[in-house]
Formats: structure tokens, sequence, C-alpha cells
């Protein structure tokens, strides 16, 4: 038993997985534990909740983005013109809203 780490996970993994992460490990010159433990601690993980509200606008930016390739393909594009650029600025935002919580 390890005295630092006493507590044990079990994770279970397909043939293809197991493979992709024993090939992984073997590339990153730790071991199987070292490997995972730094997966696990060293990135950031965003919770969903921090994110609900963004992904409702992405969402209604994605009806947006339906309607108006709708409406172009109806040979309508110089009218939908304002609402397009519109789009593209609200989907930046969002954007950098996101690498902000990466």
């Amino acid at each position: 038993m390890n005295k630092t780490r006493p507590n044990k996970l079990t994770l279970r993994l397909s043939d293809t997985e197991l493979a992709e992460l024993n090939s992984r490990v073997k590339r990153s010159g730790f071991n199987q534990q070292q490997y995972l433990a730094k997966a696990i601690f060293e990135k950031n993980v965003i919770e969903k909740s921090s994110c609900s509200g963004l992904l409702f606008e992405l969402r209604k930016q994605g009806v947006n983005l339906n309607q108006i390739a709708r409406v172009c393909n109806l040979g309508h594009f110089e009218e939908e013109r304002k609402r397009i650029t519109d789009v593209l600025s609200r989907l930046e935002s969002l954007w950098q809203s996101l690498r902000l919580l990466m």
C-alpha cells in the first residue's frame, strides 16, 4: 500500500481505451499512477453549472444561424447581412467568455 496515497480508485475501460491510455502513459515517461494523477489534477474542469447561461445563449445563436441559413438559401442574402453580422458578434463574445473559463 502507498502510504502517501492510501485510497484506491477502480476504472473500467474498453480494450481500445486501455490501449490508448497505455500508449499515452508510455509516451509520457511517467508510470500509470503518475500519469493519471497529472491528467486529473493539472487540468481545469469546468463545472456545468457555470456554463449554463453560455450554453443557453449558444443554443439561441444556433437557432438564429439556422434561420439565417434558411433565408439565405431562398436567395435573400443581402437582406440578412446585418443579422449575420450581429450573430457573428454575439458568437465571438460567447467564444471569449468560454476561453476565460478554460
